[in-house]
């Protein structure tokens, strides 16, 4: 006679789904953790030369604090997306995949906030032949 199994096999399925979400999760705080260790590294150099204006042409340090600003903004979405939401509602396959995507979307605005200051930080580094004005 059969006796049945302690798991179904859609118990099965969600367990599996659930454990991907957890582990797609994870790495995507680990991004995040790396984008904040990027951005500290930035903003204390970033700062240094915004102290140095001496040195640098009033458009030059227009551009290093405008990089500045985007920086700053970049690590709003990156705290938000480091909070443990997944918490709130443990082995729930819907509320996971819910969080997965909202970290993915905080993730991007963040990502495209930090390319844009980088790009304004290079035009206040190299300054494209504008010199000190």
């Amino acid at each position: 006679m059969n006796q049945p199994t302690s798991e179904s096999p859609i118990t099965e399925c969600a367990d599996a789904t659930l454990e991907l979400l957890t582990k797609r999760i994870r790495e995507l705080g680990d991004k995040a953790n790396q984008l904040l260790l990027f951005l500290s590294f930035a903003l204390v150099m970033a700062a240094i030369l915004e102290t140095q204006g001496h040195r640098l042409g009033s458009c030059q340090t227009a551009f290093v604090t405008i990089a500045m600003r985007c920086w700053v903004w970049a690590i709003i979405p990156i705290v938000i997306s480091v909070l443990p939401l997944k918490e709130l509602r443990e082995s729930c396959t819907r509320w996971y995949n819910w969080v997965r995507w909202f970290k993915f979307v905080l993730l991007w605005v963040a990502i495209l906030s930090v390319f844009l200051g980088t790009v304004f930080f290079l035009l206040g580094v190299w300054s494209l032949g504008l010199g000190k004005w």
